[in-house]
């Protein structure tokens, strides 16, 4: 692996690269450096080094912005900044997103995404070395039939892209920054029936061999497994676990046999890989990695994310990212307080996933799981009878009633039941209502006055009250 030492400017160097990117070598914030000295893995040190990332993060979008490109004239549609609907019939089926630096292409009827590359533009945080790089082929989200049908919603602005088409049933969003390196990218996806979204990303095939993306199992994390690691940790055995101390679990990345700065990862929010089960590293690790070099597997939930994160966001040793289904963000990271743990370049040839693709069937989309039951109020009860009091005694009537046939979700607390005095026309001239019963009451005696009477009856539980019954027979009170 890479030594790593420490510079005036606060960032850590490998002695054989560029100077700027190689922030992304192995390191640990300060406070962590102080709570455990300094970690020897192999031939890595990993120092307590404080990083301006927030300042880094604006050098790599300097200067950026995108435009939509039509591929079939070759004209921008929309550039600059912009909001509002693109007719689809402008933009064509297969449309470009053309940024300083980076580039896609989308099919308008999927939102499918194809020949995602950086393009190497000169900026101080360059992970490309100035050439052009092609990451991905396509990452294709599969909608089991579904296809969107409405104009293209397009806002542009600040090097910032969002765009979202609807269908019947289905809506698809996606987000990107234009940065080399340490921008936002993610697809969203979200369905009216609410199950999930199979995503298959392909890596693209460069002519130059060494400018061919692969994934691979980090090693660098590989060496600190299990330790928590972090700024807000005062043990790399018992953390404690926190915002800002997380314990290092395994890490797939992209990297190239090019650019020692290059590196990416797929992340997700809402979504779970799909193991691939005859692919792992070339050399055995445990726990063992199902995961093909070139091709990854994610089903994502609805309003769930399917995102793209690079440089130094690839290699930091952070949280999952929070549930969201509704407006997520890929930039919830904690920056300045995390440990970034860099990668070893060239990546060994034992750590490459392989074989780039594989030929085992994979499992099926899951079902996603049924939302949970809200309850509501309980069914009415049905009445069993009415019948008139004793002769000689207070006049009464008396009405028993069987319990509802669904409780709402919600356990029946108790009862209520209403007199309804019927006069000569059928109407109702009157009604008595009872105080509040009993669960466990089934008939209730009301003293009335002399007359003809229906009764109804209603449950109630935690939500509330349910409808009435229907009326019992007439029945005339004695």
């Amino acid at each position: 692996m890479r030594s790593i030492r420490r510079t005036g400017r606060n960032r850590s160097d490998v002695s054989h690269v560029r100077p700027r990117p190689e922030r992304l070598a192995g390191r640990v914030r300060q406070r962590m450096g102080a709570a455990f000295g300094v970690a020897v893995v192999g031939a890595a040190l990993v120092t307590g080094i404080a990083h301006p990332a927030a300042a880094a993060k604006a050098d790599g979008c300097a200067g950026g912005g995108f435009s939509l490109v039509n591929l079939a004239t070759g004209s921008a549609v929309v550039s600059g900044t912009a909001a509002g609907s693109v007719p689809v019939e402008s933009l064509g089926d297969r449309f470009r997103v053309q940024g300083r630096y980076l580039q896609f292409d989308v099919r308008a009827v999927d939102f499918a995404l194809f020949d995602y590359a950086f393009t190497g533009a000169p900026n101080p945080l360059d992970m490309t070395g100035g050439r052009f790089t092609p990451v991905f082929a396509s990452k294709v989200p599969d909608h089991r039939g579904l296809t969107l049908t409405s104009g293209v919603t397009v806002e542009l602005g600040a090097g910032d892209l969002v765009i979202q088409r609807t269908g019947p049933g289905l809506s698809m969003k996606i987000q990107a920054k234009d940065c080399a390196a340490g921008g936002v990218f993610q697809m969203e996806p979200e369905r009216a029936d609410g199950q999930r979204t199979r995503f298959v990303h392909t890596l693209a095939q460069a002519a130059d061999p060494a400018l061919t993306p692969f994934y691979f199992d980090n090693p660098n994390f590989r060496a600190h497994l299990g330790e928590f690691l972090g700024d807000g940790c005062t043990s790399v055995v018992n953390g404690p676990p926190g915002q800002f101390c997380v314990k290092v679990t395994t890490r797939t990345n992209i990297g190239n046999d090019f650019s020692p700065a290059f590196v990416a990862r797929d992340s997700a929010q809402v979504a779970e890989r799909v193991n691939q089960p005859d692919c792992t590293t070339a050399s055995p690790v445990s726990p063992a990695v199902k995961h093909c070099g070139g091709v990854s597997v994610w089903d994502v939930a609805s309003g769930g994310r399917m995102g793209f994160v690079t440089g130094e966001d690839a290699v930091e040793v952070a949280n999952p990212p929070t549930n969201c289904v509704q407006d997520c963000q890929a930039q919830n990271r904690v920056r300045g307080r995390l440990a970034v743990l860099g990668f070893p370049f060239p990546v060994p040839a034992g750590s490459k996933l392989t074989p780039r693709v594989g030929e085992a069937a994979l499992s099926a989309l899951t079902p996603a799981p049924a939302p949970a039951a809200v309850p509501t109020v309980a069914a009415p009860p049905r009445v069993r009878s009415a019948v008139p009091g004793k002769r000689g005694a207070p006049v009464t009537a008396t009405v028993t009633w069987r319990t509802p046939s669904a409780d709402g979700g919600s356990r029946v607390t108790g009862y209520q039941v209403r007199a309804l005095r019927i006069g000569p026309h059928g109407k109702v001239v009157s009604v008595r209502t009872s105080s509040r019963l009993g669960a466990r009451v089934r008939a209730r005696t009301m003293p009335l006055e002399r007359g003809v009477y229906r009764f109804q009856v209603r449950a109630i539980n935690a939500v509330g009250n349910s409808p009435w019954s229907s009326r019992s027979k007439a029945v005339r009170a004695r």
